[in-house]
């Protein structure tokens, strides 16, 4: 009889603790799920487009470029975030559907971000994966960034591509050093053939967090033997005004330019990726932004490109376009079609050196509304570009936006060489 109350009593105990340690089990794993964030973004859209196709430009009969004059997509945005004190991951896959008069029906897959983050202690963290990595002080453009050549791209709803990644980064009070290396080229469409080819570039990255301002400066070197000098900084004046810089100093970057002749000898004109990058060159901007009491804020940049054509270079590119769009027979058809694609796709996102970029836009006007208008001038050609973001948040859930773009200058200027204009009107729904 004791055995059968001492076996039911451990049976019972035994059941007890099991019940507690699957409490706790449960318990954790509703804290872990509790630590998860996610979203979806549910993006429709269509576009309308003008562009040049004439011949003598960079897209004849629109052979190079094979841009739509009406197309539509369908993209899903998920984005999971978890984060403790341990480690954090932050995941966003890409579903897109395109629909294209060129090609018809395409889907795509891949991820904007997949990035793991492992904090070693209170002053180390280790981070990889694939993502877009920001460094510099600009809206527009980041001379300061080794990686990546734009901030954004012009279209807000259409994401840059991401590369992939390894950094280490150290903190010291106000102090941050990283040391980083872009692994791989993930999604990036720069290295696509016929552009440039892949290769590492490792940088230490140094960043001072002051009261009102921010410094930093990041010095790289590429397998290739690239070298990059970036610094930047910003400074509050007041409640209304900041300040900002963003520059570097670049040994042999990856640029395509125009020379004469043709390692065939099948054509005048070649754009070579060559010997005249092996030089410095210095690229900058300063800026200034200012709210105002009433809602608006106004940016406003000079930006100089010293990677950018002087006058003669340009003149030869011209050239180089011309002789590319004439040529359409035969051998050199392939090689023309090269050297029009690279002269669309330099390596750098303005031809020229000398731009202003202004900008005035408003968040939450009558607690739905956001707008910008952008406004861009070539200072060396006269051409320019205007650009408008509306977004309605008609529902807590439901953004209708539109995206105008038009471009003004002659057919080879800095901005009016590919795209005339294009409207893009969408919605995103977000769960």
């Amino acid at each position: 009889m004791k055995k059968a109350v001492a076996l039911i009593c451990a049976l019972m105990l035994g059941v007890y603790s099991f019940a507690q340690t699957q409490k706790k089990e449960e318990s954790k794993f509703n804290n872990l799920v509790k630590q998860i964030r996610w979203s979806v973004d549910v993006l429709p859209f269509t576009r309308i487009t003008k562009f040049d196709e004439d011949t003598g430009g960079l897209n004849p009969q629109n052979r190079i470029a094979r841009l739509d004059k009406y197309n539509g997509g369908l993209y899903l945005r998920p984005d999971l975030k978890f984060k403790n004190k341990a480690f954090s991951f932050f995941l966003k896959p890409r579903f897109n559907t395109d629909w294209r008069e060129q090609k018809g029906m395409e889907t795509e897959f891949y991820f904007q971000q997949a990035k793991l983050k492992m904090q070693l202690n209170d002053a180390f963290y280790i981070t990889g994966g694939q993502y877009i990595k920001s460094i510099g002080t600009s809206v527009y453009v980041n001379p300061s960034n080794p990686y990546f050549l734009e901030s954004g791209r012009l279209n807000p709803k259409i994401e840059l591509r991401p590369m992939n990644f390894v950094e280490l980064n150290f903190t010291k009070e106000n102090w941050d050093f990283t040391l980083i290396s872009n692994v791989h080229e993930g999604e990036a469409e720069l290295f696509d053939f016929p552009f440039f080819e892949f290769k590492r570039q490792h940088g230490l990255l140094v960043e001072y967090y002051g009261e009102s301002q921010t410094i930093g400066t990041i010095v790289s070197i590429s397998e290739d033997e690239r070298y990059h000098l970036g610094f930047y900084g910003q400074r509050n004046l007041n409640d209304a005004t900041l300040v900002w810089f963003d520059g570097a100093v670049n040994y042999n970057p990856n640029r395509f330019y125009p020379v004469e002749g043709h390692s065939t000898e099948l054509l005048p004109f070649e754009m070579v990726n060559g010997d005249e990058n092996k030089n410095y060159f210095f690229s900058g901007l300063v800026g200034a932004s200012y709210t105002f009491s009433f809602g608006p804020t106004l940016n406003l940049e000079y930006y100089y490109n010293g990677k950018g054509y002087d006058d003669k270079t340009f003149d030869l590119y011209k050239e180089t376009v011309v002789a590319g769009s004439l040529s359409n027979f035969d051998v050199i058809f392939d090689l023309s079609n090269l050297n029009l694609g690279r002269a669309a796709n330099t390596g750098m996102p303005y031809l020229r050196r000398n731009y202003i970029f202004s900008q005035i836009g408003e968040n939450d006007v009558f607690g739905e509304l956001n707008y910008n208008f952008r406004y861009f001038y070539s200072i060396d050609d006269q051409s320019s570009q205007f650009s408008s973001l509306i977004e309605w948040n008609a529902l807590d859930n439901l953004e209708i936006f539109s995206v105008f773009i038009a471009n003004i200058g002659e057919k080879t200027s800095s901005f009016n060489n590919l795209l005339n204009n294009q409207l893009m009107l969408g919605t995103i729904w977000k769960f």
